[in-house]
């Protein structure tokens, strides 16, 4: 599919600097639902307007481009990002486990801490970052949209001139600062109390702006919340006043059951104020950068439809607990993994590695796979790393077809170096027939390894009742920097390591829908362990997912 040229001409230059033309479709693979009935394996325009709300987890150009191939073009009314500020910190979430935990003998302790995400870049590769992204959003936006994009210091400059760029300066409407009550303290500079908020649109007239649906949320809240405690003056503000371009909102409010532990985590009352004004009921919001969810919730609550998507698996995880415990969902979730797979046989990387690339099928082929970009392709078992013998069989393949003057593209999942080197040199004598591997792990599909859970279920008639019985993570003995002796030693209840169980009643293997949720209020509480359930039907299969502290999910099926 191609990509329209960006409006605006060229102002700012960096090296390495290329805009997108062209764009590839990356299939879409379900993973869990929540709320949902017969979902589609993947999603579309067509089906998402009656369907499900959607959550993807991988590298959102990726996710922008699958939107873009699936009909969603000029479809999205309303896009919300916060994006990397490029502030040179690792953002770390500390994990701690559940219950009353103190910390352990030893070496080991209690409190672990997990980066979500890095925001260190080089300028370069930070703007080509952004650059690219912006040119799909505009594609995805509709004449009457509007794209927030959140900033601070570090980068707002930068980001303004690229948004200048790909969006017309004359698409600007407002630069918007949020203010909040500043806590820095003992640099040799003013502290920083502010961040900014870039709206622009993607037409001059036609957008949507709904300013009575702010005046009244806004002022009420305004007036409820002031700054003359700490000697600022009050915002305000009289009724039927177009509110203007100042935000003044305490950075998140704690009191309410907000707070998620996830860095950089946004108030809902801020965001809540840009969907009323630039949406209307039957619009749909994007947000890309999704971290805690707020954009999703605050969508969801407001009725209006929504797609969220996040590099980071606890982003995702943190979404999906936070969605579940709003009262009344009214389309469901669907989750999808994008370029990031989970596929545990042979059979499903091959259908991945097909869709991903594009691999042209041939039924009437018995040896090879299909071809691509002129080459024969074989793909060989992927639940394993490539071998000479699997590059051998190739060649015998090759010494009963003297005519065949193609050359091979193998797709392997891990690849010794030596065998790489060996080809390198091979294909140097070879005229035709040359063979090049491409590792399909190196490309961004991974699998991901299970925990160790010791799951019991007993069924009596449409019934069963699940009972976990032991469960061990050595992501987190690793982390905790402790072995498991002394864990079972120090640690009472090996629950202190699962964050939350989420059950299906009727699992196919396709994918995980969300039937049944435990999901604990207070940290120090834990899931509870055993669960009676009822089935559709006496033989249907039951599974649980159980997901740890550090976010490592394991299905056990029974």
């Amino acid at each position: 599919m191609k990509i329209k040229p960006v409006k605006g001409r060229p102002m700012l230059h960096w090296v390495g600097k290329r805009p997108i033309d062209i764009i590839s479709n990356y299939p879409a693979q379900l993973v869990d639902t929540y709320n949902v009935e017969n979902p589609e394996k993947e999603p579309t325009y067509d089906k998402f307007k009656d369907g499900p709300n959607l959550l993807f987890h991988g590298d959102n150009k990726e996710i922008l481009s699958t939107l873009l191939v699936q009909g969603f073009r000029g479809k999205i009314d309303l896009i919300y990002i916060d994006p990397p500020f490029d502030s040179g910190a690792d953002y770390v979430r500390k994990v701690a486990l559940r219950g009353e935990q103190n910390n352990l003998e030893a070496e080991g302790h209690s409190v672990i801490e997990q980066t979500q995400y890095t925001d260190i870049w080089a300028n370069d590769n930070y703007l080509q970052f952004m650059y690219a992204r912006l040119i799909l959003m505009y594609e995805l936006l509709s004449d009457k949209g509007s794209i927030y994009l959140h900033c601070n210091h570090e980068k707002s400059h930068y980001l303004k001139v690229l948004m200048d760029e790909v969006f017309e300066k004359d698409l600007f409407q407002n630069e918007i600062i949020w203010y909040y009550k500043n806590a820095s303290r003992g640099k040799k500079r003013l502290a920083h109390a502010h961040e900014t908020i870039f709206w622009y649109t993607k037409s001059p007239d036609k957008y949507i702006f709904n300013r009575d649906e702010i005046l009244v949320p806004f002022e009420s809240r305004m007036t409820e919340w002031r700054y003359n405690k700490g000697g600022q003056a009050g915002n305000d503000m009289p009724k039927g006043k177009t509110p203007d371009d100042v935000i003044i909102l305490p950075s998140l409010n704690t009191m309410d059951g907000e707070r998620s532990d996830f860095p950089t985590q946004k108030p809902e009352t801020l965001v809540e104020r840009i969907i009323k004004a630039s949406s209307n009921e039957d619009s749909i919001i994007l947000d890309y950068f999704a971290g805690s969810g707020t954009t999703a919730a605050v969508a969801e609550k407001l009725g209006r439809r929504w797609i969220a998507a996040d590099i980071n698996k606890g982003a995702i995880q943190t979404t999906i607990k936070r969605l579940q415990k709003l009262p009344d969902m009214q389309h469901g979730i669907a989750h999808y993994r994008v370029n990031n797979y989970d596929a545990s046989t042979h059979l499903e990387r091959r259908d991945i590695v097909i869709k991903k690339y594009g691999v042209q099928t041939e039924r009437q082929e018995a040896f090879f796979d299909g071809t691509l970009d002129g080459t024969l392709v074989k793909i060989i078992d992927l639940t394993k790393p490539l071998a000479p013998l699997d590059i051998q069989v190739i060649k015998d393949e090759l010494e009963n077809r003297p005519e065949e003057s193609r050359n091979i593209t193998v797709f392997c999942y891990g690849i010794n170096r030596s065998i790489q080197a060996e080809l390198k040199a091979e294909n140097r004598r070879r005229a035709v027939n040359k063979i090049f591997v491409r590792d399909i792990g190196s490309e961004g599909i991974t699998t991901f390894e299970p925990a160790a859970a010791d799951v019991n279920f007993e069924r009596k008639g449409n019934s069963v009742k699940i009972t976990i019985a032991d469960y061990i993570s050595p992501t987190i003995l690793a982390r905790m920097d402790i072995d498991r002796t002394i864990f079972d030693e120090q640690i009472a209840d090996f629950r202190s390591q699962i964050d939350c169980v989420l059950i299906d009643t009727d699992y196919t293997g396709e994918h995980f829908k969300i039937v049944e949720s435990d999901v604990p209020k207070k940290k120090e509480d834990f899931v509870d362990g055993e669960y009676m359930v009822s089935l559709p039907r006496p033989d249907a299969r039951v599974a649980i997912k159980i997901i740890d502290m550090l976010g490592e999910e394991t299905v056990v099926t029974g």
